[in-house]
C-alpha cells in the first residue's frame, strides 16, 4: 500500500514533468515560429544555412529553420538602387570641419595626408576635389552576400582609382569651370558632360576585373560635385589678371608692329613708284635721243649728209628761237658778226 507522502511526491513529479514538457513545447513552438518571415515587396531574401547560401527567394512568406540553423539576409530588389557615400569613413575628419568653414564650394586641405583622399591631380597639374554620391544595383544576390563587408571598401577603392585615372587624363577645365575664359570651349564642355558617365563606366570595369569572386553589383549612377581648394580662386584671378595684362601688351605690340609695317610699306611703295617714274623718264629720253640713229637702220633713204643736214637745221632752229635779231656782213671782210639775242 502506497503511503500518502509517496503519492503526493509522485503527483508532484508528474505535474512537474508535464509543466516542463509544456514549457519545452512552448519554447520549441516559439523557436519554430521565428522561422516564419515576411519578405516585403521591395526586397528579396537570401537564405543561409550554417553560413552557406542555400537559396534566394522573392517577396512573400518565407519559411526557414530558425537561427542558428538558417539565417536570412534581406536585400533590395533588382530594380532598386542602393545609395553609398564613399566619404562616409571621413565624416568626422578635420577635412570636413575645414569644409564647413570654407565659403562657397571651396575645399580645405588638411595637414593630415589621409584626410586629403578626395583631392586629385589633373593632367595640366591642377588640383581638384571631388564630392561623390554613388548609386548601385544588386545583380547577383549570392555574390553580394558572399562579398559581405568587402563591398563598400571595394567600391571606394575602385572609385578612387577611376577618379585618379580620369582626372589625370584631362585638364582642370575639363572637369569644372575653373577659368571663365576657357568655360565655353566646345571640347572642354564635352569633357565636363562626359566625366560622370566615364567615371561610372570605369568603376564598373574595375569591379568586374577585381581579383577573386565578383561583387554582384553594378554602379548605375555617380553624382559628382567637383571643386577647387580654398584660396585657389584668388590664384586663378591673379593668373587671369596677369594673362589679361599680357594679352593687352601683346595687342599693343601687335598694333605698333602693324603701324610700323604699314608705314614701311607706304615708304617702300613710294620709293618703288619714284624709281619706276625715273626709270620710265630715262627710257623715254634715251628712246628720243636714239630715235634718229635707230631710224638710219630702218630707212635706207637716209644717208650721212641728210642726217647732218637735219641735225644742223634742228640746232640752228633752236638757236634762232633764242636770238631776237641777226645782222650779217660780207664774208670777204674781216669784220665780225654781232648777234643781239633776247634778254635772258
Amino acid at each position: 500500500m502506497t503511503s500518502p507522502r509517496a503519492s503526493v511526491l509522485a503527483d508532484t513529479l508528474t505535474w512537474s514533468f508535464r509543466l516542463l514538457f509544456a514549457l519545452v513545447a512552448l519554447l520549441a513552438g516559439a523557436w519554430l515560429v521565428r522561422g516564419v518571415q515576411r519578405v516585403p515587396p521591395e526586397n528579396r531574401a537570401v537564405v543561409l544555412r550554417f553560413g552557406q547560401v542555400v537559396r534566394t527567394v522573392g517577396p512573400g512568406l518565407l519559411l526557414t529553420w530558425p537561427s542558428p540553423i538558417e539565417s536570412v539576409v534581406l536585400l533590395p530588389s533588382q530594380g532598386r538602387q542602393v545609395q553609398f557615400a564613399p566619404e562616409a569613413l571621413e565624416r568626422q575628419s578635420p577635412l570636413d570641419q575645414g569644409m564647413q568653414n570654407a565659403p562657397g564650394q571651396a575645399s580645405a586641405v588638411s595637414d593630415n595626408a589621409r584626410d586629403n583622399t578626395w583631392f586629385f591631380l589633373t593632367g595640366d597639374g591642377g588640383l581638384v576635389h571631388l564630392r561623390t554620391m554613388l548609386f548601385y544595383q544588386i545583380d547577383d544576390p549570392v555574390a553580394y552576400v558572399v562579398a559581405g563587408d568587402h563591398i563598400e571598401p571595394m567600391l571606394r577603392r575602385a572609385l578612387i582609382t577611376a577618379a585618379v585615372h580620369l582626372c589625370a587624363s584631362r585638364s582642370l577645365d575639363g572637369i569644372l569651370v575653373a577659368r571663365p575664359e576657357a568655360a565655353g570651349t566646345p571640347d572642354r564642355v564635352a569633357q565636363r558632360e562626359r566625366f560622370a558617365r566615364e567615371l561610372v563606366r570605369e568603376v564598373n570595369r574595375r569591379l568586374r576585373d577585381a581579383p577573386g569572386a565578383g561583387t554582384g553589383i553594378e554602379v548605375a549612377r555617380i553624382d559628382v560635385v567637383p571643386s577647387i581648394p580654398a584660396g585657389a580662386k584668388e590664384s586663378f584671378d591673379t593668373v587671369l589678371a596677369v594673362g589679361q595684362q599680357v594679352e593687352r601688351s601683346l595687342a599693343d605690340a601687335r598694333t605698333t608692329a602693324e603701324t610700323r609695317r604699314q608705314i614701311a610699306e607706304q615708304g617702300r611703295q613710294g620709293a618703288l613708284d619714284d624709281a619706276r617714274a625715273r626709270a620710265e623718264e630715262m627710257v623715254r629720253t634715251a628712246q628720243a635721243r636714239s630715235a634718229l640713229i635707230l631710224s638710219l637702220g630702218r630707212d635706207p633713204s637716209l644717208d650721212r649728209a641728210t642726217v647732218v643736214d637735219q641735225v644742223y637745221r634742228e640746232r640752228v632752229k633752236s638757236l634762232f628761237d633764242i636770238v631776237g635779231r641777226v645782222e650779217t656782213v660780207p664774208v670777204d671782210t674781216h669784220a665780225r658778226t654781232f648777234i643781239s639775242g633776247a634778254t635772258p
